[in-house]
C-alpha cells in the first residue's frame, strides 16, 4: 500500500504535461488517493482547499487547528474531529510559515505515510514553483494598519468584508496564544461574530465581523458579543486589549486601527489599572498627545488648572494630586473604589476630596469642571509616566 500510494502521489503531483498548475495536480491527486488537504496562512486563513468529502466543515477544522498551533511542527500531529481523522503540520514556502491540514477519509494511512505524503506535497510545491496566493484577509488588515484605504477597498470583497458587517477593530498584546485561540473558538462557535486577524511577534491586529445570523438570532447585539469577547480575554492579567467598537464601515475601521496605533504606547500610563481600552480612553490620549506636541498656550491652559496645588507644599500636593488622579482617571469618580486603589480608608479619601474642592474653588464632579480637569490630569500622567 505504502509504495503504491507514494508512487501514485509523486506521479500525479509532478505530471507537468497533464496539469497546468500545482493546485490542479493536487486536487486530482487528493481525489484519486482519497484524502483532503487545506493549506493555511500563519494566521489560519485558508489559501488552498481540496475537499473530497464533507464529513466536517473547514471552519470546524480550522477552529481546532488554532488550538494546536503552538504544538504543531514538522512532524504531523493527529487529531480526530467528529470522527474524522485529521493531521496538522507546519511547512515553509519561500521562507514563510504555513500550516498544512491533511484529512484521511478512509483511515487508510499510517502516521509515517501521512508524513511522507506531506513531504511530497511540500517538495512538489517547489518543483511547480508554487507561491501561495495573497492572503486577502491578512493583506486587508495590513492595508488598514498602513492607512492604505484604497488597497483595503480593492481587497474587501476577497476578504469577505462589507461596510455593514464590521463590528470592531482591535489590537491585542501580551496574550497566551492557546488561550486566545480558545476564546476565538468559543466565540465563533456561537455563529454570531467572527474574526479576521494578523498575528505577528505576540501581537494581533484584527477585525470582528458579523456572521450570518438565523431568524431566531436576528435581534442579537453584535456589539455586546464583541465586548464579551474582550472581557473574556482580559481575564489573563498580562493581556492588554485595545478596541474601537461601533464604527462606520471600512473608513471607520481604518481610523480605528490608526487611533489604536497612535495611542497604545501611552494609554497604559494614563490608565494603569485597566486591561481593556476603548475608543473613549484612546481619544482622550490622542488629544493629550496633540496638546503635548503643540505645547505653548494650549498646554499651559490645561496645566494651569492644577497650579493651585503648588501652594500646598510638595508632599501634600503630591498626595492630593494622586488622590485626584485616581478618583477621576481610575475610579470613575467613585470614592470607595478610590480608597481601594490607594489602600487608604474611605474617610481619608472623603477628607482629601473635600480639601481638593477647597483648593480648586470648584466642585470637581461638576459638569463644567470635569472635562478640562480630566485632560489636565491625563497630561500630567503622560509627562510623569506611571511607576505603579
Amino acid at each position: 500500500m505504502r509504495t503504491k500510494v507514494i508512487n501514485n502521489t509523486i506521479t500525479r503531483l509532478l505530471n507537468f504535461e497533464k496539469y497546468s498548475n500545482f493546485k490542479q495536480a493536487l486536487e486530482d491527486t487528493a481525489i484519486v488517493n482519497d484524502f483532503q488537504v487545506v493549506l493555511l496562512s500563519e494566521d489560519f486563513n485558508p489559501l488552498i482547499i481540496v475537499e473530497t468529502r464533507h464529513q466536517i466543515t473547514i471552519e470546524e477544522a480550522i477552529r481546532v487547528g488554532r488550538d494546536l498551533a503552538s504544538g504543531v511542527g514538522d512532524s504531523y500531529r493527529f487529531v480526530e474531529i467528529g470522527g474524522t481523522k485529521t493531521y496538522w503540520g507546519a511547512i515553509n514556502i519561500n521562507s514563510e510559515k504555513y500550516y498544512l491540514l491533511l484529512v484521511d477519509n478512509e483511515d487508510k494511512y499510517s502516521n509515517e505515510e501521512i508524513n511522507m505524503l506531506a513531504e511530497i506535497i511540500e517538495l512538489s510545491m517547489g518543483m511547480w514553483k508554487y507561491t501561495p496566493e495573497r492572503d486577502a484577509r491578512a493583506e486587508f488588515i495590513r492595508a488598514l494598519i498602513r492607512g492604505n484605504k484604497s488597497l483595503a477597498y480593492s481587497l474587501r470583497e476577497e476578504a469577505g468584508v462589507t461596510r455593514e458587517n464590521i463590528v470592531s477593530a482591535f489590537y491585542i498584546r501580551g496574550y497566551d496564544q492557546q488561550k486566545l485561540e480558545e476564546a476565538y473558538k468559543e466565540t465563533e462557535a456561537k455563529g454570531i461574530i467572527r474574526m479576521i486577524k494578523v498575528a505577528e511577534d505576540g501581537e494581533t491586529y484584527g477585525l470582528i465581523l458579523k456572521q450570518k445570523v438565523t431568524e431566531e438570532k436576528a435581534d442579537v447585539n453584535y456589539l455586546e458579543e464583541a465586548l464579551d469577547l474582550f472581557d473574556h480575554i482580559k481575564e489573563d492579567k498580562k493581556v492588554r486589549v485595545f478596541h474601537v467598537t461601533g464604527m462606520d464601515g471600512i473608513e471607520g475601521a481604518g481610523d480605528g486601527l490608526r487611533l489604536i496605533n497612535e495611542t497604545c504606547a501611552f494609554v497604559e500610563n494614563i490608565f494603569p489599572y485597566k486591561r481593556v481600552f476603548s475608543k473613549y480612553e484612546m481619544v482622550l490620549v490622542s488629544n493629550c498627545i496633540y496638546i503635548q506636541i503643540a505645547g505653548g498656550q494650549l498646554k499651559k491652559n490645561y496645566m494651569d488648572l492644577l497650579e493651585p496645588f503648588r501652594k500646598e507644599g510638595s508632599n501634600k500636593a503630591k498626595q492630593l494630586l494622586e488622590t485626584l488622579e485616581t478618583f477621576v482617571l481610575d475610579a470613575g469618580m467613585n470614592s470607595a473604589k478610590t480608597s481601594e486603589f490607594l489602600e487608604v480608608h474611605t474617610n481619608t479619601v472623603q477628607y482629601r476630596l473635600k480639601k481638593i474642592n477647597e483648593i480648586l474653588g470648584a466642585e470637581i464632579t461638576g459638569n463644567r469642571v470635569i472635562p478640562g480637569l480630566t485632560v489636565a490630569l491625563a497630561l500630567r500622567r503622560m509627562e510623569n509616566g506611571n511607576n505603579r
